[in-house]
């Protein structure tokens, strides 16, 4: 089953921790090479579930099944991709959430921002219940969800399962910086 985004997103810019002056905005078709360009140079390739894709031809095979199930925003340093959120639904009250944050833009508040961004965007849209998998060793990651509200709902091997209700936490989210 599909379900459907039926709000759109608004594309806004924020500033990194450093001063760059960054664009946030939804994916556009005419974004599919500058998207595989920056998983084509992402390290450290395979970081979560195998994800993304360690070559190009998969990456692009990865992305095109992406776009026919799910909802992107990307955080743009001009034409340059170096931020990407992947929302898939996953009911009509919950969706799965999952961030790559190029490696040269860690560490400056993009993930917080993207993150705040998708927050505010799936709760306008109608969903609930935002889920997402981490690694139990990306401490970072596990920081800035716990920042935004999400819980552990389970663990399995190296994994958890985790969960925030935004329509509860929408009023609440922490700004970018």
């Amino acid at each position: 089953m599909t379900y459907v985004f039926d709000a759109a997103f608004r594309p806004i810019e924020f500033s990194t921790s450093d001063g760059r002056a960054l664009l946030v905005r939804a994916f556009d078709p005419d974004d599919f090479a500058a998207l595989v360009e920056m998983y084509k140079g992402f390290e450290p390739k395979r970081v979560a579930q195998g994800l993304p894709p360690p070559d190009v031809p998969r990456i692009a095979q990865w992305l095109d099944r992406l776009q026919t199930k799910s909802r992107s925003l990307l955080a743009l340093d001009g034409k340059r991709v170096v931020g990407h959120v992947i929302l898939c639904p996953i009911s009509e009250a919950s969706v799965e959430y999952t961030i790559f944050v190029h490696q040269d833009y860690r560490q400056r508040g993009v993930g917080t921002a993207l993150t705040r961004l998708a927050l505010a965007w799936v709760s306008e849209v109608g969903f609930a219940d935002v889920f997402l998998t981490t690694e139990l060793s990306n401490v970072p990651a596990l920081n800035l969800y716990r920042k935004f509200g999400f819980q552990t709902q389970s663990v399995f091997g190296d994994e958890c399962e985790m969960k925030v209700n935004v329509v509860r936490r929408a009023k609440s989210l922490p700004r970018a910086a």
